[in-house]
């Protein structure tokens, strides 16, 4: 019994060490972090529905989205 204890408590010590040395410790590394992004412009615009090609193609109703002013680092 003594032996199946002991055995049983070195799996344990030895499982515990495993667990513990795989932690990460977090470090604060960055010194100065990078700006932030600012978000883009973008045009929201409704393209109306078009008959088209006399009749024979109808283009349904639909947003457009534009791009006015890409994303920036802000300072």
């Amino acid at each position: 019994m003594k032996r199946v204890f002991s055995l049983f408590l070195s799996f344990c010590l030895t499982l515990n060490a495993c667990v513990s040395s795989n932690k990460k410790v977090p470090t604060n590394d960055i010194k100065n972090p990078p700006p932030s992004l600012l978000k883009p412009v973008v045009q929201k615009i409704w393209i109306p529905p078009v008959i088209k090609n006399g009749g024979a193609e109808w283009e349904e109703g639909h947003y457009l989205f534009r791009i006015e002013k890409e994303t920036t680092w802000s300072r």
